[in-house]
């Protein structure tokens, strides 16, 4: 597992905290039009929250990754109740980084034993932002700086785009601000090849095309599609070949595209290190694996070996907000990624959500990760609560 050592750190240190009370909110809200990608076609939007509070009353919010598959909330809302809550009682921590590698360390075996990484993994990377949005509120401060950052514009990119439309969602979101883009492409070059130049036909010098393939191909298609491909002004491919494939299918797929690469919102821990070799761009997940604690110890070693930092997101405006002070906290030349399909749980469970003004946005001054969810209003698609008191 990552070295305690590497995991992040508060620039002030408070006294030891310990969780005493435990909540989990799941919203689903169904969408006209899907998110449509090479894994799966999504008709229903879903959000898992998570709330903490400590000994003093203190509270902070979290997400736990739960978009795909959309029935996939209520297991891992189970995890944080009837496993975690188990082991955090009567335990305390300095940081909430001692409480990532806590539970990390107390639920490997279990993880080996059920094979149950990924929900294991994301039910404790959201309790571990909901920690750490916590600690910057009883400290008064944006979690950025409780980081250790300065608070200051970041750039944005849209996201998600489908096949069917992305040309005029570029368009959409163009003139909602956004200066760069990232199509979903992967469905054969009869279909790719013309929505890039439709994309492209209107792309202006200073604005970013990115494609993401969802690891939607193995070489042979990469040798089919790499030389039709090499005439557009791509910024990235992500995740063009399954996460596992060998070193030696990584090498080869780099060469074959040409182009920088890049993907990590499917890896976890030492994957990182083993990847680093063929990934230009580093996109961990706060929400998947690690929370603040882990990904801000994968960043900052991209960061300074010469690569970037892209934050990976697609769920409601709370994750997107703790990727957003991490990228903040951090620094580096990365873009937040801000999925602009339909989404009535984005604005709703994070307010307020910053505009994006000349392809950034601008982080509030607000202690934590600067939103909260409307309970009330988001009221009609919470299809289930739940509370442990430790």
């Amino acid at each position: 597992m990552i070295d305690l050592n590497r995991l992040a750190t508060p620039t002030h240190l408070l006294d030891p905290i310990e969780i005493r009370r435990i909540e989990t909110f799941i919203y689903q809200a169904q969408v006209a039009k899907p998110v449509v990608s090479t894994l799966a076609t999504l008709n229903v939007r879903s959000a898992l929250l998570i709330r903490i509070e400590d000994q003093d009353g203190a509270f902070g919010w979290g997400e736990i990754y739960a978009t795909m598959p959309s029935f996939s909330a209520p297991h891992r809302a189970n995890i944080v109740h009837q496993s975690l809550s188990n082991l955090l009682q009567g335990q305390s921590f300095r940081t909430p980084s001692e409480c990532w590698y806590w539970l990390q360390s107390k639920t490997h075996t279990l993880q080996l034993q059920t094979a149950e990484f990924g929900p294991f993994s994301a039910a404790i990377a959201g309790l571990d932002c909901a920690f750490w949005d916590l600690y910057s509120r009883k400290q008064h401060l944006p979690l950025a700086e409780c980081l250790g950052g300065k608070l200051h514009p970041l750039p944005v990119y849209a996201s998600g785009l489908n096949p069917a439309d992305g040309a005029e969602v570029v368009e959409q979101s163009r003139e909602n601000g956004f200066r760069a883009f990232k199509q979903k492409i992967g469905f054969g070059p009869h279909i790719d090849i013309p929505i890039l130049e439709k994309i492209c036909a209107t792309l202006s010098p200073e604005e970013l095309l990115m494609v993401d393939i969802n690891q939607g191909w193995n070489i042979e298609k990469i040798r089919e599609i790499s030389l039709l491909l090499h005439p557009f002004p791509l910024h990235w491919i992500e995740e063009p070949l399954q996460v596992d494939r060998s070193s030696h299918e990584w090498q080869f797929c780099r060469e074959l595209l040409n182009k920088p690469l890049a993907g990590g919102e499917n890896l976890r821990d030492q994957d990182f290190d083993t990847h680093a070799a063929w990934l230009d761009v580093m996109q961990p997940d706060v929400g998947k694996w690690g929370g603040i604690s882990a990904n801000y110890a994968v960043a900052k070693k991209a960061i300074d070996s010469g690569k970037t930092y892209c934050p990976h997101w697609l769920g409601s405006g709370l994750g997107l907000m703790a990727s957003a002070h991490l990228l903040c906290a951090l620094g580096g030349d990365g873009l937040l990624e801000m999925d602009v399909n339909d989404n009535p749980l984005r604005n709703l469970l994070a307010h307020p959500l910053p505009n994006v003004v000349s392809g950034k946005i601008e982080l509030n001054s607000t202690s934590g990760i600067g939103v909260l969810p409307l309970l009330e209003l988001a009221s009609n698609m919470l299809i289930h609560h739940q509370e442990t008191v430790l």
